[in-house]
């Protein structure tokens, strides 16, 4: 039997198709904050499990305290520090990233949906090895905030390192890790973390780059409560 359908119809046909496609994928991000070294968006959580506790009220001074106590180990000596001892931490921001983030972040969480999480991405640069980045993402779940840090200093030509031929600048993808073994994420006081198996699934390609902080516990650190450090 002969088609005598005109040949429009086709057409829109595709195109209600391809408009059906984009409604259903997810919006492009928010962005809250950009300068010439620091982007801070909002984003729907693709790997969340139920919905976030946003909006989420986190102060500038409990984010402070939150970037103030994220350390890195290196994975890359961890041959030597078996035999040496425990490898040596360093603190994630310096005190300038700190007073530059901390007001951002706490903003952005209390703008975020209950699909989002905030992402941020700074840029770092040093005479001695030029351009580096540091990423990553945090959400509130249950007053337990999830910190997310993706690359800490990395040169965007770690990537290369990694069976890549090109160089990663994540400006576009916070949460994705340009060198994945180069370290694994701590927090000081490391009582203030919610244990392993107390957290809410968050499928991420490297868990010791996740960081679940009690804010209650760190409410109590932050006013000193010497009794804090025993529950």
């Amino acid at each position: 039997m002969k088609n005598n359908s005109p040949s429009w119809v086709g057409s829109v046909l595709v195109a209600l198709l391809v408009l059906a496609e984009g409604c259903a994928s997810s919006p492009p991000p928010r962005e809250l904050y950009r300068d010439s070294l620091t982007s801070i968006r909002l984003e729907v959580d693709e790997r969340r499990n139920g919905e976030h506790g946003h909006p989420a009220r986190v102060s500038t001074e409990q984010m402070a305290a939150v970037l103030n106590g994220v350390r890195v180990i290196s994975r890359k000596g961890m041959i030597g520090s078996m035999v040496m001892g425990e490898a040596q931490a360093a603190a994630a921001f310096s005190p300038m990233e700190i007073q530059a983030l901390a007001p951002q972040l706490s903003h952005a969480l209390a703008q975020a949906k209950p699909e989002e999480l905030v992402t941020f991405y700074r840029r770092y640069t040093d005479v001695s090895v030029g351009l580096a980045v540091t990423s990553g993402g945090l959400f509130v779940q249950d007053q337990h905030l999830y910190f997310i840090l993706a690359n800490d200093r990395t040169l965007p030509s770690d990537s290369i390192n990694i069976n890549m031929m090109y160089e990663i600048d994540p400006v576009d993808n916070p949460l994705q890790p340009i060198s994945r073994n180069s370290f694994r994420a701590s927090f000081v006081p490391s009582y203030v973390l919610v244990p392993p198996d107390e957290r809410r699934p968050w499928p991420y390609i490297d868990e010791g780059r996740i960081l679940a902080v009690d804010l209650k516990l760190l409410d109590h650190e932050m006013k000193g409560d010497p009794s804090a450090s025993k529950r």
